[in-house]
């Protein structure tokens, strides 16, 4: 007889600190071992639950919802572990309350519940107490039987029936004597035990990897002889076989365990939605006053319209408020017209639609959207299908900075329980999760490092990605056993959670507390509520989620435009959202290709489209953004697009009748709305069953698409086309129909693009400051936008502490103040403060300066990276002295702010106001220029006042053949000393590595080609941001030669070295001409010379000579074999520092 056993107590990976099963490995593992039904446990938590139901159910396998949770007695110091199960609906509701009580708890560290609030909602739960970690097992291990039975007697009383112990068997520390005491104690009180295994895993062979898992979510290594080991190799999902032998002593346990798990029947309703109510005046009902809204906006915006036309818009208007009340989603258009609404009044920028909705005129008549659907061609039942009832779904765009005020008035509105975002889970991904495998198996950090910067970093990437597309990854694989070994163990863990994050927009408003429909989450760090289930869950169980995402452009446009208009009369303010659609000085910008920074169409890609494209109207521009996708690039749409405007290939459409709705789009089918529109005129289709047919096209069910065709055929021969045509006309639609793009989403995005681009051309420092300063955190963004500027001619000032402000601005002069806020290391707090005393005050140096701000708020970080960007400049003589006043400043703000008398500390000692504050720093040595570049890049993320090679171009005469700005037809070889821009990896035909790079050397850009064999031996330095030396061919490089109108050459690269390496080859002989010094005489230079270590000069092969000059003659003296040395870069710097700049000769 075949023996039956459920699991009751299992952790998946959502468990996050163990567990290492995934759902499906969950469900495979009891099919697999004709496990009747189960039950998913996690710690504190559902994450996984209704994917866990779902997969059970399809599987035939009873799904059991249940939890691990901390609860704690009224005299109890430390919270204990108890597992709970539902037996019906009501038990899983309550039991969804329970887990989020314990996260709302901010009383402790954890989720934890109290057990008097446990109790009220007690009803159809089952608790298990027993496990290691709970009460029962914790106060028996320590010989506290009293205390154990009194826990024991208050679960019974409460729960009855529904309370019983189990037991494990799993070979862990003081199993056995558990065992041996609690029996006697079940027998005395008649309360059942029943058999559990604490499962973590599905073989017994996963031990080491979950012993990693837990390494890797507690910060300690394997290897660790303090580490705490409190699983064991027996925590796998066993077979009910294995179960009945392990407890063959005890067979009444697994008895009952089948008992408790037949007590459990949960089904989750996933059929309907739970949509909160919109709180609508006494006399309307949702329907009423959603119709009466729409129709009043409606009659002002056609009130200058024809007729005719006031008709169209008044009759599509209608049909959609009939459609929208027959669903039932007046009130989900009220909620989202209420809460954009509110941000408009509230100076909170919002995008002009996005995803379907902007289809919808009864949107557009809300302002939910700001795009005409009629006159752009959009469609409702692309949004809203009156055939397929499916929710609506409005994604709204927000002002990246103001999108959390939107979510707090919803949360006032609807009330806090009710309202709530929405859980995602970080996973371990290629490039990190061998990271963190390294460090887990005590691995130096350098080698994890290694392995990780071996693995492309791209969207999607895998292990096993990486090893075809990088064919370093595969070699190190095959070769060295300690990559091996750390790759090896890294598979079994890539794709597992690993963290628990926020949507980046999602929120939920339910009908009531949230804790209703599923468990709440609650981040301790930063106190964000968020339901359990993610985005794809939360639909499921019908809770309706509303996206409020962050969009930085809207940020910018908001910026640029209060920019602008803050000195203006009111009658010269620009509104952006009624600027014609039809400028040419607009066209001719996005036409020459200069669209860094303007929305959607910035990418080297999309710039070299829209040159070829040249758009002269804003529907090129909607199809531009549709065009530029996988699919249609791939497929040469786009070249069809771009060949078909310009004449080059003749415009023809699939049948005459489709003219009137392809002719836009050149006869090519550009987007989802054609597909529909074409089904619509050729077979009589409606737009509902259009949608249908787009959707079917899209999921390319063969049973749908035959029963679509054979529709699509019989409404053709209805308008006269013959059913062969008919089937050409099919199959052309639906080749199309692969790769066509929502309409609504690209016109809505199309407009943002405009608008961009119209600020970049009529205000481009104003434009250009609010695209800084929306990405003061990202150094290597505000690098490229700074030569943007360059090039556009707007001029960047260095920062300055007399006018720079947090955020980039323009003055009075259209130049561009550096914002402070993107200099790295400085307090906001700081800048706010010395930007306020600023209004009133100005300092007239530093002394000044640490008199009248309060330097304790900057602290010495923020100090350090001011003088260091050269902020301090406007104050100090020079940026050297700047830096070595910031300890002196801050000893002195410390006792100046200390002391209501102002007293003066240790910079500016007893001085009175006439006296120089910088005369004890007179005699410091200057920085050299390379120096100060690298202080620039620390501070700044880039070389602000000057370029980094060129700064050493004295050093690398040796090295460097040429400067790019003298490369011409004639050179076919040369050697270049430069700094890696980028660094991009791809594959030639025969699979290997295809490396390109951009550089530049001050003097000029260029691209290079590294070729496989060539990046084998440099892989491991090349990297951006480093200075190299770049040996190879030269040629034309015909693309940027066309795109730039000048002749432009590239390399290609044959050799790739590190510049220390070249010049211990190369640089044989240093001569110190002390003509250019200030030294004065030979035995001066030998005296200094004796001061320097001899380590120096040890294994060196650099001759160090010196050159004299007098009225008749030049000498060159040979100083001897006993002072050669290794000629680095540090080392010829360091010979400046002690003999004089400009002294050396290489």
């Amino acid at each position: 007889m075949m023996k039956l056993f459920s699991h009751l107590r299992v952790s998946s990976e959502f468990s996050i600190t163990q567990g290492l099963l995934t759902i499906d490995q969950i469900v495979d593992n009891a099919v697999e071992n004709s496990v009747p039904s189960v039950a998913l446990t996690d710690k504190s938590n559902m994450f996984g639950l209704v994917k866990f139901f779902n997969k059970c159910e399809s599987a035939g396998i009873k799904p059991i919802s249940g939890a691990s949770i901390r609860l704690i007695f009224e005299d109890d110091d430390v919270s204990y572990e108890l597992l709970c199960l539902a037996k019906t609906n009501n038990g899983h509701r309550n039991l969804m309350k329970i887990i989020s009580k314990a996260h709302n708890n901010n009383s402790f560290n954890l989720p934890i519940i109290k057990f008097n609030d446990l109790i009220k909602l007690k009803d159809d739960i089952v608790v298990i107490s027993g496990g290691k970690g709970s009460h029962i097992f914790e106060y028996l291990k320590l010989g506290n039987t009293s205390e154990a039975i009194s826990r024991i007697d208050n679960f019974r009383n409460h729960f009855g029936d529904d309370f019983v112990i189990d037991i494990q068997m799993t070979n862990r520390l003081d199993e056995v004597e558990y065992i041996k005491n609690v029996l006697p104690i079940s027998n005395d009180k008649g309360i059942p035990l029943i058999a559990t295994n604490d499962v973590l895993f599905s073989k017994q062979d996963d031990f080491d990897i979950h012993e990693t898992k837990v390494c890797i979510n507690t910060g300690k290594t394997l290897n660790d002889p303090n580490r705490q080991k409190i699983f064991s190799k027996e925590q796998y999902f066993k077979s009910p076989d294995e179960m009945s032998e392990l407890f063959k002593d005890y067979e009444s346990l697994i008895e009952n365990t089948n008992e408790i798990s037949k007590k459990c029947n949960v089904s989750l309703d996933t059929k309907g939605y739970f949509l909160t109510e919109y709180p609508v005046p006494k006399k309307h009902n949702f329907d009423s006053y959603l119709k009466e809204i729409a129709n009043e906006r409606m009659k002002i915006y056609i009130n200058d319209f024809e007729i005719e036309k006031q008709n169209e818009y008044i009759d599509r208007l209608n049909y959609e408020l009939d459609q929208i009340e027959a669903m039932g989603f007046s009130s989900y258009f009220l909620i989202v017209y209420d809460f954009i609404k509110w941000s408009k009044n509230n100076d909170v920028p919002v995008g002009p639609g996005r995803g379907s909705g902007a289809g919808s005129l009864v949107a557009f008549a809300l302002e939910i959207t700001t795009l005409d659907p009629i006159i752009h061609g959009l469609l409702f039942e692309r949004f809203l299908n009156p055939e397929r009832l499916s929710m609506p779904d409005f994604d709204v765009d927000f002002c990246m900075d103001k999108r959390d005020m939107v979510i707090d008035y919803v949360s006032k509105k609807y009330g806090s329980e009710s309202v709530s975002q929405i859980a995602t889970f970080g996973t371990m991904a290629a490039r990190a999760v061998v990271r963190d495998v390294a460090r887990a198996l005590g691995k130096p950090y350098a080698l994890g490092d290694r392995i990780s910067k071996m693995i492309p970093f791209a969207p999607g990437m895998t292990l096993d990605k990486a090893q075809k597309d990088q064919p370093i990854f595969a070699e190190s694989l095959k070769n060295d056993s300690e990559v091996r070994e750390i790759v090896d163990l890294s598979y079994k863990l890539e794709g597992i959670a690993r963290n628990v994050g926020k949507h980046a927009g999602g929120v939920v408003i339910a009908p009531g507390n949230i804790s209703d429909f599923c468990p709440v989450y609650v981040d301790r760090q930063s106190d964000s509520v968020m339901t359990q289930y993610d985005k794809d869950d939360v639909e499921k169980i019908g809770l309706v989620k509303f996206d409020f995402l962050g969009l930085r452009t809207l940020t910018v446009i908001d910026s640029a435009v209060k920019s602008i208009n803050k000195d203006l009369d009111k009658s010269k303010k620009i509104d952006i959202n009624n600027i014609s659609l039809k400028d040419e000085e607009v066209f001719k910008l996005l036409s020459s290709g200069k669209t860094m920074a303007v929305f959607q169409l910035e990418s080297s890609g999309m710039r070299d489209l829209i040159k070829r494209l040249k758009p002269t109207k804003f529907e090129e521009i909607t199809a531009l953004l549709a065009l530029y996708r996988p699919g249609p690039l791939n497929s040469g749409m786009h070249e069809e697009f771009v060949d078909r405007k310009h004449g080059k290939s003749p415009v023809t459409y699939p049948h005459k009748l489709l003219e009137k709705v392809l002719e836009e789009t050149y006869g090519v089918i550009v987007y989802q709305e054609q597909v529909m529109e074409s089904a619509r005129v050729l077979a009589g289709f409606s737009l509902g069953q259009a949608d249908i047919l787009r959707r079917a096209m899209g999921k390319k069910k063969k049973e749908e698409m035959e029963e679509q065709r054979e529709i699509f055929v019989k409404g053709c021969l209805k308008n006269d086309i013959t059913e062969k045509n008919a089937e050409q006309i099919f199959d052309l639609i639906n080749q199309f129909a692969e790769y066509g793009f929502n309409k609504s989403h690209s016109a809505a995005y199309a407009l943002i693009s405009y608008q961009t681009a119209f600020l970049k051309t009529y205000y481009p420092e104003h434009f250009m400051a609010a695209v800084l300063s929306s990405e003061l955190g990202n150094t290597d963004k505000i690098y490229a936008l700074t030569q943007e500027c360059s090039r556009m001619g707007i001029e960047v000032l260095k920062p300055n502490i007399q006018s720079s402000n947090k955020k980039f601005e323009v003055n009075s002069e259209s130049k561009i103040e550096y914002g402070l806020g993107a200099i790295k290391g400085v307090a906001d707090s700081f800048i706010k403060h010395l930007c306020q005393e600023r209004e009133t005050i100005k300092f007239k140096d530093l002394w000044d300066f640490s008199k009248k701000v309060d330097i304790r708020l900057g602290g010495k970080k923020s100090l350090e990276a001011l003088s260091q960007s050269g902020a301090f400049d406007s104050l100090a003589p020079s940026r050297t002295i700047a830096i070595e006043c910031t300890k002196d400043m801050l000893n002195d703000g410390k006792n100046l702010n200390g002391n209501s008398n102002f007293q003066s500390g240790d910079l500016f000692a007893n001085m009175q106001e006439s006296f120089n504050p910088y005369e004890k720093y007179k005699n410091l040595h200057e920085l050299s220029l390379s120096e100060k570049l690298e202080l620039e890049k620390k501070s700044l993320g880039y070389y602000l006042s000057g370029h980094p090679v060129l700064a050493i171009e004295d050093k690398i005469k040796k090295i460097s053949s040429h400067k790019i700005n003298q490369l011409n037809n004639n050179i076919k070889k040369s050697s270049l000393v430069c700094l890696i821009n980028s660094v991009r990896q791809i594959k030639d035909r025969k699979g290997k590595p295809l490396t390109f790079v951009n550089f530049d050397d001050g003097t000029g850009t260029m691209d290079g080609i590294i070729a496989s064999d060539a990046l084998e031996n440099c892989h491991n330095f090349l990297k951006e941001g480093e200075i190299l030396n770049l040996k190879g061919t030269i040629e034309v490089d015909d693309y940027r030669t066309n795109d730039l109108g000048s002749l432009m050459f590239r390399m290609r690269v044959k050799e790739v070295s590190q510049i220390d390496n070249e010049l211990n080859k190369k640089l044989k002989e240093v001569v110190i001409n002390l003509d250019n010094s200030q030294i004065f005489s030979i035995e001066e230079f030998s005296k200094i010379l004796d001061t320097v270590d001899r380590s120096f000069w040890e294994n060196g092969n650099c001759r160090l000579n010196v050159k004299v000059t007098t009225d008749k003659s030049e000498a060159i003296i040979d100083i001897g074999e006993n002072f050669k040395f290794n000629p680095s870069l540090e080392n010829l710097f360091y010979l400046e520092d002690i003999f004089g700049k400009n002294i050396l000769e290489t």
